[in-house]
């Protein structure tokens, strides 16, 4: 009886991420990733969760064309305008996740929603406490890129994600993994910040966190590496 009750509870939660006003949505169940970083990491923020869901919604690319590492002094920065734009979707996750965590809680289940503008970072090493991008590659949604950011094959790097840790037991979207980014090397070679470094074998990625949080600090916003990425971008078209 108890077992029949849980899979009803379960299929109500599942029945919301059809429902959730995002463009992608993905789950991670804890039992496949077990002993991983991730799993941990999921753990550690709540010990009885089940399952990661991710969701991610578009970064419209309009916004991002305005964008700029470098402008002169007293000129108007366009950044903001791309800024305000991810304060919106953010909101717009922020909701769906919630109405996730709404969902689970009206059965009995206890859920964590994650802020959309990324969880807590361990500023010994810039490091946020639970990976978005990583829980988005192994749900399905994209591969991480030379950039560092999670490369999805309808929207490129121009994706926004959030997280939401519940005890329910959903549906894994986990599959092959995907091969997204092109390995162009254009965003090492764009980044104003040389934060990036070309991987070496074996590795996705080499980004110098500080160097990029430095630079974003001291100009006021770079979004370089999502820009000129070529994969899905409507500027390739």
């Amino acid at each position: 009886m108890a077992k029949k009750r849980i899979a009803k509870i379960d299929t109500k939660v599942q029945e919301t991420l059809a429902k959730l006003e995002v463009d992608m949505v993905g789950v991670v169940l804890l039992k496949d990733i077990k002993g991983t970083k991730l799993a941990e990491a999921a753990l550690k923020l709540l010990p009885s969760s089940k399952s990661i869901v991710v969701l991610g919604i578009e970064i419209f690319s309009e916004f991002l064309d305005l964008t700029s590492p470098e402008r002169m002094a007293g000129e108007p920065n366009l950044n903001d305008i791309f800024t305000r734009h991810i304060e919106y979707l953010r909101g717009r996750i922020n909701r769906a996740a919630y109405d996730i965590a709404f969902t689970s809680h009206a059965a009995g289940l206890k859920a964590l929603p994650l802020p959309g503008r990324g969880p807590a970072v361990d500023g010994r090493f810039l490091e946020a406490v639970i990976s978005y991008k990583d829980a988005a590659a192994i749900a399905g949604l994209g591969s991480l890129g030379m950039s560092s950011l999670l490369v999805t094959e309808k929207y490129g790097p121009r994706i926004s994600l959030t997280v939401c840790l519940t005890e329910a037991a959903l549906e894994s979207t986990a599959g092959e993994p995907q091969k997204n980014c092109r390995f162009c090397n254009v965003c090492v070679f764009k980044c104003p910040a040389k934060a990036l470094e070309i991987p070496k074998k074996g590795e996705t990625y080499i980004i110098n966190r500080f160097a990029c949080r430095n630079y974003i600090d001291a100009t006021g916003g770079c979004s370089e590496c999502m820009r000129v990425c070529p994969v899905a971008s409507p500027r390739y078209e």
